[in-house]
């Protein structure tokens, strides 16, 4: 009789154990579930919170960011600084402009080093393995920059199949001549005036970039033109970038971008930094 009731006990102990694992199991899930769910609509609040909002770019591209000496210091101007400094309005923070080489923008924005990427980014479909992107927000062309000297024998892509072509690193432009110049030695480098040297010194033939850019580079250099023939890459389309699963702040940011666009907002602040590049280049 007593052995028959150890083992009833001893069941009905056996039992209420698995239904506490059990539950056990289903509370770290949804803790799991609420964690995941916060991380992905906090990152509002923490910037709030912070009362800064830090912004990547690669301050090698007029007019989009460049360097710009004003009252003696050195500051980092350009349309996608304003447009992130109109962001910052808008969340009442104050905004931190951090420059590094473009092909480190996406890490820092994945281990969390900056809260956003503004930097004339395309949003293609491998960024957006690692990033979020805002809609579009600005879109260009692709151009060859050359030497004014080579005009008459680089008259279209086919002449540079073989030539030393330069562009910046992990850029479509540098995808563009990769896939399609297989046979041209491809010079990819951090910034923008290291390929514009490499032209001018004759250690390349041509540089590929987005004609907005482009026009202000050439518009130092009298020894540089743009070539007078179209290029077949994809227009440049420019987004924001966010971390992953960016929820609450993507939403919000997307929002700032719409009612800018729609203003003509945008389109002034390109306008106004365009000039800025010209009369400083002037000088």
């Amino acid at each position: 009789m007593k052995k028959g009731l150890l083992k009833l006990a001893l069941g009905a102990m056996s039992i209420l154990a698995l239904a506490a694992c059990g539950n056990t199991s289903e509370t770290a899930d949804s803790s799991a579930t609420d964690s995941a769910a916060t991380t992905t609509t906090d990152k509002l609040q923490e910037i709030k919170d912070s009362g800064k909002l830090v912004m990547g770019t690669s301050a090698d591209y007029p007019p989009y960011e460049w360097h710009l000496v004003k009252d003696g210091k050195d500051t980092v101007v350009g349309f996608d600084i304003d447009i992130a400094q109109a962001i910052a309005d808008e969340l009442g923070v104050e905004l931190e402009v951090k420059d590094m080489d473009f092909d480190g923008l996406i890490p820092a924005l994945s281990t969390g080093k900056i809260d956003m990427i503004i930097a004339g980014m395309n949003p293609t479909e491998e960024r957006k393995q690692s990033v979020d992107f805002t809609d579009i927000y600005y879109t260009q062309k692709d151009v060859l920059v050359i030497r004014t000297e080579d005009a008459a024998t680089i008259t279209s892509e086919d002449s540079l199949k073989t030539a030393a072509l330069a562009t910046q690193k992990a850029t479509i432009q540098e995808d563009y001549l990769l896939e399609n110049f297989p046979d041209a030695e491809i010079q990819s480098v951090p910034k923008w005036n290291t390929a514009i040297m490499s032209l001018t010194t004759g250690k390349v033939d041509a540089i590929l970039m987005v004609e907005t850019v482009a026009k202000q580079f050439v518009s130092q250099n009298d020894t540089l033109m743009i070539a007078e023939f179209d290029v077949q890459s994809d227009p440049n389309e420019s987004a924001i970038a966010v971390a992953k699963d960016g929820g609450e702040f993507l939403n919000t940011v997307n929002d700032i971008l719409t009612e800018m666009k729609d203003s003509g907002k945008i389109e002034e602040l390109i306008q106004v930094n365009t000039q800025l590049m010209e009369d400083n280049t002037a000088e």
